[in-house]
């Protein structure tokens, strides 16, 4: 009989090393792993989708000026010069005329048009600032979930790479059997069919990955390195399905842009009821200059002129005007409705698919380490003849499987978590506040060898005297009362501020680095509230119903309906300021409009332009 061969050390410490690289790899690639919120607030404001809703922005605001230039008067000039060969008595005379007029025409009344017509304009600005914000909630979901792909697939690919290397391991041991006669060569066949089938796997898995990287440079403009696994902390509220849908129904920025377009069609209802009303202008023409050489018999030098005109409409446009004001609006009441419908259910949806993948997530754990003891212990158990390599090789496959569930359930949590958030709009928030990186261990991956002996021992156990009990206590929390009244308290002050038009002490108000978001700096916004305020005729505000929200210790939302009125404009809001503490003081961290405005009633004209607030 021949010797037996002894066992190839070569085809075992090649796929050991690999395992080994891999796991160094892995632990350095965490070290410098650039986190989710980087990349986010590196690529944003670049995406061409968030650009686009920036100018739709802008050019809402142009239309608001465009509005207002209705209330302001328009002047006229005229200059004539004109060299004429008059006939006079049947002898030709060269005449000579420059002549110059001016005119000034203001419309004083058209039936509360303009009125309407501004309100309109300063709702669908409202409403492209819903969808600019919609739009940046929806990139960084985007990026968010591209960004989590490619996580989930380099951990599918380098949990079955490691499958495969424990299978070579197996198909050298099974080698060396056939090669010795002691087990027939059908059992090699069966090790390399399931090889070949993972080996198959992992050339899709490499596809996919790289699709995915290709789309991450697509939408982030950088290469895929050094990324690690996302993960947000939960907020107080996101559990309870009530409290999340109503914070999604307050702040989601597709249905805030929906309620604003409703409300901007009620106003051009508004526009169309102005027709029907006679327009009434006032006009002053003066001439300014006249020379005619040679001198007429008779000529106007100097002379002024104050006109009233007014003009009746008749017809049936008017009346058609006014029908598809009305049918419009009722459209857009419509796809509001429908919207809020869709959001419900996705909502319901989401939020039931997230709980469960947070409470199935701790037994996929127990899975995977429980699938390593049997997969380890079936090797040792073939090496000794009790089980067949059939029995070992479905080990191993449920080893990856269980892998493969734990993988796609975190990269599964963090998606639904981030679609979440942006129903609501607060995932950039969420990522700037709440983010954490939750790397899966090596030894769930399978990525870092353990001995099949030492993987397949049973977990010692250690008896030990019961843990005591130990009372928590709740952090003190202010007297509701003293922190009620306080808060109200500035809120008016802030109210009052702003009608006293005293910029610097409302300004005072919020934080030093309030960030209003859109994409506007701080600066930007204090440039436009200054200008605003300022420019402001008589404003008032008043402020109903205030009711207080705790969030924590140092935050607190403050909500109530604000009541707005300059010159000639006034309208009414829901309003929520979110009000934290900083250095000792409370301060408005954010300042957000939970419902549009109500359209204005009817107010007599007036020739002054209205203000916004």
């Amino acid at each position: 009989m021949s010797p037996t061969p002894a066992p190839r050390p070569s085809r075992l410490r090649a796929p050991l090393a690999l395992l080994a690289l891999a796991g160094i790899g892995l632990a350095a690639g965490i070290a410098r792993a650039e986190p989710l919120p980087a990349v986010v607030d590196k690529v944003l404001l670049q995406q061409p989708s968030v650009r686009s809703a920036q100018a739709l922005l802008r050019a809402a605001d142009a239309q608001i000026t465009q509005a207002r230039s209705d209330f302001l008067p328009s002047v006229g000039l005229s200059y004539r010069n004109a060299d004429s060969r008059d006939e006079t008595q049947g002898r030709p005379l060269d005449r000579n005329i420059r002549r110059s007029d001016a005119s000034l025409r203001w419309n004083i009344f058209n039936g509360g048009a303009d009125t309407a017509r501004l309100q309109a304009g300063s709702l669908n600005r409202d409403a492209a600032d819903a969808d600019l914000d919609n739009v940046l909630e929806q990139v960084a979901f985007e990026i968010t979930e591209n960004y989590s792909d490619v996580v989930r697939l380099r951990q599918l690919q380098e949990s079955l790479q490691a499958t495969i290397a424990r299978q070579e391991r197996v198909e050298a041991n099974v080698a060396h059997r056939v090669e010795a006669g002691r087990i027939a060569s059908a059992e090699l066949d069966l090790m390399r069919v399931r090889l070949i089938q993972n080996r198959a796997l992992l050339g899709q898995l490499r596809a996919q990955l790289g699709t995915a990287e290709y789309r991450y440079r697509l939408l982030t403009g950088q290469p895929p390195e050094n990324l690690v696994l996302p993960a947000i902390q939960p907020a107080e509220g996101d559990a309870d399905i009530d409290t999340l849908v109503e914070r999604i129904h307050e702040r989601n920025p597709r249905l805030r842009a929906a309620l604003q377009r409703t409300a901007a069609r009620q106003a051009e209802i508004g526009v169309a009821r102005g027709s029907f009303f006679p327009a009434v202008d006032l006009s002053y023409n003066k001439r300014l200059d006249n020379t005619t050489r040679p001198v007429p018999v008779s000529d106007t030098d100097r002379s002024g002129q104050l006109q009233v005109s007014l003009d009746i409409p008749l017809g049936g446009k008017n009346l058609g005007r006014h029908t598809e004001a009305v049918e419009r609006h009722q459209a857009a009441q419509a796809d509001a409705d429908d919207l809020l419908l869709k959001v419900s259910k996705d909502i319901t949806d989401l939020q039931r698919q997230y709980a469960e993948a947070r409470l199935i997530a701790p037994m996929l754990e127990q899975r995977v380490a429980a699938a390593q003891r049997v997969s380890s212990a079936y090797e040792l158990h073939f090496d000794a003849g009790r089980r067949s390599l059939n029995d070992l090789s479905i080990a191993q496959g449920d080893l990856f499987e269980a892998q493969r569930s734990l993988i796609e359930n975190r990269a599964q949590q963090t998606t639904l978590q981030a679609q979440l958030l942006g129903f609501a709009g607060e995932l950039r928030e969420a990522l700037r506040s709440r983010y954490r990186p939750a790397p899966i261990a090596p030894e769930l991956l399978g990525t870092q060898y353990v001995s099949p002996a030492l993987a397949a021992a049973p977990v010692p156990t250690v008896d030990a005297p019961p843990a005591p009990q130990v009372d928590v206590v709740s952090p003190p929390r202010p007297p509701a009362d003293s922190a009620d009244t306080s808060l109200k308290t500035r809120t008016e002050a802030w109210a009052a501020a702003w009608s006293a038009q005293a910029f610097d002490t409302y300004r005072a108000f919020y934080s030093a680095d309030f960030q209003p978001g859109k994409g506007r700096s701080t600066a930007d916004w204090e440039a436009e509230r200054r200008q605003r305020i300022s420019g402001a005729r008589s404003p008032q505000i008043r402020l109903d119903g205030i009711k207080l929200r705790p969030r924590s210790m140092d935050r607190v939302s403050v909500r109530f309906t604000q009541h707005y009125s300059a010159a000639q404009y006034h309208d009414t809001v829901r309003k929520q300021l979110d009000w934290v503490k900083v250095d000792g003081q409370w301060k408005i961290a954010a300042e957000t409009v939970l419902s549009p405005p109500r359209p204005p009633s009817p107010a007599p004209a007036a020739s002054t332009s209205p203000q916004e607030p």
